[in-house]
């Protein structure tokens, strides 16, 4: 409970996509000198009219503004009120006048035309038709944590609530998307965590017709999610969109565990064994193919160490403990439940009929064509990877968000009118012996403009060139740097090109970039002692994103290879550990075609669909092992021996996967797209997973017997035995239809 208590929701994207201590270093360099655009919260102000330029709107933007500024945490108000103009007499005057009452028309009208040819108000605080303008409210440097900004944001939201005029008000930025992103998180985490595990508490009560065994199913797998989010508070791993899958990994594997441990203590319930002897029994026969399935589980995720992403890193450590807690869990308390007197005897209910006759009926299937399934399967494996290879990671910041959220549909009118929300930054460093006002230095700014300008998505900057270009030198010699202290530092002669791009995702994102970072080393090139660098949040988020989706899926061929090992190592079957592994991919390349199919890519939160499907698949194929390696022994076929493998297993497989389906199924009608894609992936991988076990897995295990019967007769390991039970043909597949009906009733 206390690591329950230390527990932190972090929505921070800086903290998410970090991979080293350099990823942010000019980040930070840029925010010490000219402050951090990041801490920029902007507000729309849309007149109803569609002119701003009336007495009565500019007097609310006026009243807005002071209102504002006199929020605590709030280090900095700009708007087209502050922006000035030189005047005729040279000195600098305000675009939009200032004056004790209304403004009159003419006066209006002049300031209007003003505005819309002023380079640092035209089409960066003003639309084209004089109808938006943005106010930038930048937070104070204390105020840079989500958890630091939020009471701030709450003030901002309700100034702009209770704010009476003709304007039409809406908040948006990279602090108010975190705040929102953060709040649906926190959300969808407590509805569709609860949500799901009551319709699956409430499924596996009607399936079981058992209350007891529903609690016996439901309560080890919900303590190992709780032990699993209480390491992440002792480790101080906080929760962001990647560790928030943590307890449903736990439940994934815990669920599937419970109900094998069920399972085997309703088997020896039938014939009569004490409840305490049947807890030992399953622990015995369960409880190891638990233990290896946590085993492979953790050690696959651990993997993930190895990856860039600090992020990622924490993930892969997290699911790891997060398997070993759900394995505690299920092997301690489902036995102690179920050897006490609430559950003794035949109280855990019984088996469930229709599942373990699908379960059969679908193995005997495969197992009677073995050998067109097995062919089938690679083939479809081998297409389904195909098709998968042409997927790509993208991600947008509106897919992080609720469709409904105001900042949402903000960001998408912001990027209509105004280029984007996202900041982008050049910081330009110039030789000794310029001056901040020469020729040289606001060519080459304006040089960079043209390297912003210059592309399929062109982007609209700022810096001190548009300011001064278009001044005399009498004008420019005039000119205080602490009045562009934003735009240019002299003591450093140092300077700043700003600008705003859309939310276009970070694959087109990374395209502009690059080919913005060519260009940059080419004007280097040609401007010796110059330096340019690119940065700036979206810059780094476009590239490391890409970078976290990209070892998050490289990692899984690391966690294939690693699991496949230890199977081998624990079935001591060489074959066993590359047999097993055609199953465990089938399904993860399905959901990759889904992906490609439905035009989607992937995102942090669908690309760890992929390892909740390994998770799923490793743990039926481990208990789907351990059961054949019981029941093959000398004298039984291999035929025989897959079959009462799958009466065993077959029931749990198909109620654990329902059950789960049923739990992911809750997360599809999230407001969120991130998360919705993830619940479909999530149910999609789960039916994959079920198929490939039940019907993949025994065709090969059959086929692979049969080759090495017949090309390796002395070959011996722990599951295959090639000479010892006959060689596999029409005779053992004939025999596998006959006994249907009798590995029904075993399974019921």
């Amino acid at each position: 409970m206390w690591g329950l208590t230390r527990l932190r929701v972090d929505d921070d994207l800086r903290a998410l996509l970090r991979g080293s201590a350099g990823d942010f270093a000019m980040i930070d360099e840029i925010a010490g000198r000219f402050g951090s655009p990041d801490r920029d919260c902007i507000v729309r102000a849309t007149a109803p009219a569609g002119d701003l330029f009336t007495a009565p709107v500019l007097e609310q933007l006026r009243l807005l503004c002071s209102d504002l500024r006199a929020i605590p945490g709030v280090d900095e108000v700009r708007s087209i009120l502050d922006i000035r103009r030189q005047g005729a007499a040279g000195g600098l005057l305000p675009v939009v006048p200032r004056a004790g009452g209304p403004l009159p028309a003419d006066a209006l009208t002049a300031a209007r035309e003003r505005a819309l040819r002023h380079p640092l108000i035209a089409g960066h605080m003003l639309s084209a038709d004089a109808a938006s303008t943005l106010v930038l409210v930048r937070l104070a440097a204390d105020a840079d944590t989500p958890a630091r900004a939020a009471p701030v944001l709450t003030q901002v939201e309700a100034r702009l609530a209770a704010a009476t005029g003709p304007l039409r008000l809406e908040l948006t930025g990279l602090p108010p998307l975190r705040h929102a992103a953060a709040a649906a998180l926190r959300r969808d985490m407590l509805v569709f965590n609860t949500t799901g595990l009551c319709l699956a508490v409430i499924f596996s009560a009607a399936v079981a017709g058992s209350l007891r065994s529903t609690v016996v199913a439901c309560v080890p797998p919900t303590i190992g999610a709780v032990w699993a989010m209480g390491m992440l508070g002792l480790c101080g791993a906080e929760v962001n969109i990647l560790t928030s899958v943590v307890p449903s990994l736990a439940l994934v594997v815990g669920t599937c565990d419970s109900i094998h441990f069920i399972e085997d203590m309703r088997r020896s319930a039938r014939r009569g064994v004490d409840p305490v002897r049947a807890s030992a029994a399953a622990i015995g026969r369960v409880g190891a193919a638990c233990g290896l399935t946590s085993l492979v589980t953790a050690v696959g995720f651990a993997s993930l160490a190895a990856a860039r992403i600090d992020a990622v890193r924490t993930f892969g450590i997290s699911a790891a403990a997060g398997a070993v807690a759900s394995f505690l869990a299920v092997s301690l308390v489902t036995p102690l439940l179920a050897s006490t007197r609430f559950c003794s005897g035949m109280r855990l209910g019984r088996s469930s009929r229709t599942a373990g006759r699908v379960a059969v009926s679908l193995a005997a299937l495969a197992m009677r064509h073995a050998r067109p399934v097995a062919a089938l399967g690679c083939v479809g494996l081998a297409a389904l990877s195909l098709a998968s290879s042409g997927i790509d990671a993208d991600t947008r910041v509106v897919d992080a968000l609720p469709r409904t959220a105001p900042a949402s549909r903000a960001l998408v009118d912001v990027d209509r009118e105004f280029g984007g929300v996202m900041g982008v930054d050049v910081m330009v460093r110039w030789p000794e012996g310029l001056d901040w006002t020469d020729d040289g230095v606001v060519t080459t700014l304006g040089a960079v403009h043209g390297v912003l300008a210059t592309d399929e998505r062109p982007l609209a900057a700022v810096s001190l060139a548009s300011v001064v270009e278009l001044l005399p030198e009498r004008a420019r010699r005039r000119l205080d740097p602490d009045d562009f202290r934003d735009l240019v530092d002299a003591d450093s002669r140092t300077a700043v090109i700003r600008a705003r791009v859309p939310d276009l995702g970070s694959r087109a994102l990374e395209g502009v970039y690059d080919r913005i970072d060519d260009r940059l080393a080419r004007l280097a090139a040609e401007h010796p002692g110059w330096r340019f660098h690119l940065a700036g949040m979206s810059v780094v988020s476009a590239r490391n994103i890409r970078q976290l989706i990209r070892d998050l899926g490289s990692s899984l061929l690391l966690e294939l290879v690693v699991i496949g090992s230890i199977l081998a190592c624990a079935f001591r079957s060489p074959l066993v550990g590359i047999v097993s592994l055609i199953p465990n991919v089938f399904p993860l390349a399905a959901i990759g075609a889904v992906v490609v199919a439905s035009g989607s890519t992937l995102e942090p939160a669908t690309v760890i669909v992929f390892n909740v499907c390994l998770g799923l698949a490793v743990d039926d194929t481990v208990h789907v092992l351990a059961a054949l390696r019981r029941h093959r022994r000398a004298g039984v076929s291999m035929a025989g021996s897959l079959r009462r493998a799958i009466a065993e297993t077959g029931n749990a497989i198909i109620i654990g996967g329902v059950v789960l389906a049923v739990g992911f199924a809750t997360v599809t009608v999230s407001s969120v797209p991130s998360l919705a894609g993830f619940g479909r992936l999530a149910c999609a991988a789960v039916a994959a997973a079920t198929v490939a076990e039940l019907m993949l897995l025994p065709a090969l295990v059959l086929v692979v017997d049969a080759a090495v019967q017949r090309w390796l007769p002395r070959y011996r390991d722990g599951i295959f035995a090639g000479g010892d039970a006959g060689p596999y043909g029409p005779v053992n597949a004939a025999g596998a239809a006959r006994s249907i009906e009798g590995d029904r009733k075993l399974a019921g």
